[in-house]
C-alpha cells in the first residue's frame, strides 16, 4: 500500500487526539536508529495532523526536552530535528511525506524514502488500530523504564518489544570569542542611555539558492528607540559544524559588529531565552545589561518586514 493509502486509514481511525499525549518507536529491519512516533495535531486549516517518525534517540531526546523547555538545546522548530513527517491535510487532499534534515528545507520524501517510510506506517496504523480497544497500549513497559516498540525481526516478522530508555547525554555548549575582538570592544565608549534589541531566529520565506536549499537565519539587532536595523545579518547551516556551530559562534559575531557600530549600549534586550543564553557571557568583560523580555515589538516589526 502506499503512503496515501496507509495514512488515509490511519486518520479513519480519528485517534490524532487520543493519540497526541503518547510515543512509541518503530525498528526496521537493517536500521542503526529507531524512530520515534509523534503525533502534533494540526489548526485545522489546512493541517489536520503531523505524524513525526523521529530519526534515533538524541533527536527524540532532545525534542520531548524543547516541549518542555523552548530554549533548550539549539533547536527551536520541529523543522530543525530530523525525521520523517506526515502531513494530513484537513481539506480531504492526499497527504503528503516529507524529510526534514537539520538546517535544510525540508523536501517531499523520494521513492526509495517512500517505500522505507510505507513499511514504518503499516507498523504505525497497526498500533494504532489496537489502541483503539487498549488504551494503555504505548505504556505497556513504562514500569520497565523502556518503551513500546515495534521491531522488524530478522525473519522480516514484526514483534512488540520494549525499548530500553537509556540516559539522556548532557547538554553542552562551548561559547568562544576572539580575544582581539573582544579587547577591542572593551575599549570602545559607552553609551549608557542608549539600548539595542537582538535576536537571532530563522527567517521565515528565505532559503539558499542551491540544489538543496537550506534555511536562512538572521542575527537582527536594532536601536532600542527608534526601531531602525543596525544589524541584519544572513547565515545557513556549515554542513561541516551544523546547527551548534552557528548557535555556538553567534556570540562573536555580535562583538563584530559592536566593533562596526563603534560603541557599547547601556542595555541589550533579548525575547529569546536561548540568545540571553549566549550573550550572557560576554557581560563578565563587557559591562552592558543583557534583559529578557516577553515582547519586543520593534524588533518583531523589523523581521517581519
Amino acid at each position: 500500500m502506499t503512503v496515501e493509502d496507509i495514512a488515509r486509514r490511519i486518520d479513519g481511525l480519528d485517534l490524532w487526539s487520543a493519540l497526541s499525549p503518547y510515543h512509541w518507536a518503530i525498528k526496521p529491519r537493517g536500521t542503526a536508529l529507531p524512530y520515534f512516533c509523534v503525533i502534533m495535531k494540526g489548526d485545522g486549516a489546512p493541517v489536520k495532523a503531523r505524524l513525526l517518525m523521529l530519526e534515533g534517540w538524541q533527536t527524540f531526546h532532545d525534542f520531548i526536552r524543547v516541549q518542555l523547555d523552548g530554549n533548550y538545546g539549539f533547536c527551536s522548530s520541529p523543522a530543525e530535528f530530523p525525521h520523517y513527517e506526515l502531513i494530513v491535510a484537513s481539506n480531504g487532499e492526499p497527504a503528503k511525506l516529507f524529510r526534514y534534515d537539520t538546517g535544510y528545507v525540508p523536501v517531499e520524501a523520494a521513492e526509495a524514502q517512500r517505500t522505507f517510510c510505507e513499511k514504518m506506517l503499516w507498523e504505525v496504523f497497526g498500533v494504532m488500530m489496537r489502541v483503539e480497544s487498549d488504551r494503555t497500549l504505548p505504556l505497556r513497559f513504562a514500569t520497565e523504564k523502556a518503551m513500546f516498540a515495534r521491531v522488524e525481526g530478522a525473519d522480516g516478522n514484526w514483534r512488540d518489544e520494549p525499548m530500553a530508555i537509556p540516559d539522556v547525554r548532557p547538554h553542552v555548549e562551548r561559547i568562544a570569542f576572539d580575544k582581539a575582538d573582544l579587547k577591542q570592544v572593551k575599549d570602545l565608549p559607552f553609551t549608557s542611555g542608549e539600548s539595542i534589541e537582538v535576536d537571532f531566529r530563522i527567517l521565515p520565506g528565505v532559503v539558499t539558492r542551491e540544489d538543496r536549499p537550506r534555511l536562512c537565519y538572521v542575527l537582527a539587532v536594532v536601536d532600542g528607540t527608534t526601531g531602525n536595523v543596525l544589524v541584519w545579518d544572513r547565515l545557513s547551516v556549515a554542513r561541516e559544524s551544523g546547527l551548534r556551530g552557528l548557535w555556538e559562534s553567534m556570540p562573536s559575531r555580535f562583538l563584530r559588529h559592536l566593533i562596526r557600530l563603534g560603541h557599547v549600549p547601556g542595555e541589550v534586550k533579548v525575547v529569546s531565552g536561548r540568545v540571553f543564553r549566549m550573550l550572557r557571557p560576554i557581560c563578565m568583560d563587557v559591562s552592558f545589561r543583557l534583559s529578557l523580555h516577553n515582547s519586543l515589538p520593534r524588533l518583531e516589526a523589523a523581521i517581519k518586514s
